[in-house]
Formats: structure tokens, sequence, C-alpha cells
């Protein structure tokens, strides 16, 4: 399986290390950043580095990983190349499916929302396709970014909200974490507050999936009437904080509609 994969940020290098790590996938790049395009050359030996057109027709699936604002002048050059057979798929967030088939004279398109899970194989992504896309595909491009997580197809309307929620989320969990490392740094545990807080944020991640719990029965079961998580958590309910923390997301969401428009 021939893998070509336009731009290569930190998303598309993720990728295209895992395709090459798995076997079984030729993977060809197009980078128009040199420098970064003889970084990636210098790094990875047996990935190629060609033109677009020489990418689109060595490759069975195109995966683009541009920046959204980079998106039109891109689809401009692509349907100027006879790719209509070919299967592209869209990482970039807010880009719709009828964009892309309208500016790039394509049929068969994906839209994907992986996260920066795949820089370790964690990623969780989401995937909407195109009516041309068939269910032999569908079952390729899960099979192809299976090599960085899980994958879930979705209707293309959740996209946004998943972009917001899935793609954006290990910032989330990371600024959470950062406020709380930073009070254990003030409260004397500077040595160690790294440890502290990720040992505990990853036995309770385990808690949650190994015994298959809830957040609000786990949450029950460390709480105690009158006691230290009491004191905190009845403090964000009275600071609203669950309704900053909805109302950013939401933010994240209407960001990602408008950068499609």
């Amino acid at each position: 399986m021939t893998i070509g994969i336009i731009g290569l940020g930190k998303m598309g290098e993720a990728i295209a290390s895992y395709l090459m790590n798995s076997g079984g996938y030729e993977v060809y790049f197009s980078e128009s950043d040199n420098i970064r395009a003889k970084e990636i050359a210098s790094r990875y030996k047996e990935l190629k580095n060609v033109e677009l057109k020489e990418l689109i027709e060595l490759s069975s699936v195109i995966i683009i990983a541009v920046k959204p604002q980079n998106f039109k002048e891109l689809l401009s050059a692509i349907s100027s190349i006879q790719a209509e057979d070919k299967l592209f798929v869209s990482i970039a967030a807010g880009v719709s499916i009828d964009f892309i088939v309208s500016e790039g004279s394509l049929e068969k398109v994906v839209r994907a929302m992986p996260n920066m899970g795949a820089l370790i194989g964690k990623s969780f992504t989401a995937i909407s396709c195109s009516d041309k896309v068939d269910d032999k595909e569908v079952k390729l491009i899960e099979e192809i970014f299976s090599n960085i997580g899980s994958v879930k197809e979705v209707r293309e309307e959740l996209m946004d909200s998943i972009t917001a929620i899935s793609g954006s989320g290990p910032a989330y969990f990371a600024y959470f974490i950062k406020a709380i490392e930073d009070l254990a740094v003030e409260a004397g545990l500077e040595d160690a507050s790294s440890e502290i807080v990720l040992e505990t944020l990853r036995g309770t991640l385990s808690i949650l999936k190994e015994l298959d719990i809830s957040t609000e029965e786990l949450i029950n079961r460390v709480k105690s009437p009158g006691g230290t998580t009491e004191a905190c958590l009845d403090y964000w309910q009275e600071s609203n904080f669950s309704k900053i923390v909805k109302d950013g997301i939401r933010r994240a969401i209407a960001k990602s509609k408008e950068l499609g428009e």
C-alpha cells in the first residue's frame, strides 16, 4: 500500500512514522517548507520526498496534513492534477468534505481528526466520509489510522465538536495538570510535583478504565463528608468551574466552524 502525506508537521510526521514502522506501507511526502523537508528526509531515510504531482500519481491514499489556512491554495493545485479516482484524507480542523470535493475537483474524500496521542500511538481518530467512499475504502482508512490509536466513524456534522473535544483535548488536560503541578511547587513539593500529579492521573485513568466505573462514581468514592476532597470540589462548584470548562470548549467548537467558512 502506497500512502502520500502532504505536509509533514508534528501530526503528519507522527502518522508517517507509525505507518513506516508497522510495515506494509510505502510512504511518500511532499513538504513546501524546504528546511522542514530536509529535516524529515535526514531523520527518515526510507521516507521519500517528492513533488505534489508525483506524490498523487504514486499514492493510493493521500493524507492532507496542512494547516486550514493553506488549504484552498493546495486544493487549487490538486484540482489541476488528474486525481478524481484517488482517495484523499484531510486532517485539517474545520474544513468540510463538500469544500474539499468542490475546490479540489475530487470525489473520494475522508475527513479525519486525530489528536496528539498519535505521537505515541495513542490517538483517538474520528473519521467521516463522502458518499463516493465505499465500505472497503472506509475499512482501509480505519486500518491506516489504527496504526496511531483507536478509530471511530461518525457523522460529519459532529466533526467540529470532536475537533474541539478530542483534537484539542490533550492541551486542555495538560493545562489542568500544569495548574496542579504549579500548586504542588507552591506547597513545597517542587522536587516531585510532576511525578505526584502524573502518577495520580495515571492511576485515575486506570481506575476508570479497568473498573469500568463512571467519573461521578469515582468522585463519590474519593470524597467523604467534611473531608479535603469535598472542600476543593465544593469551591469549584461554587465557582461554576464546570461552566467555565464547557464555555471554553464551546468557543473551540465555534472556532472550528469558523475555520471552515
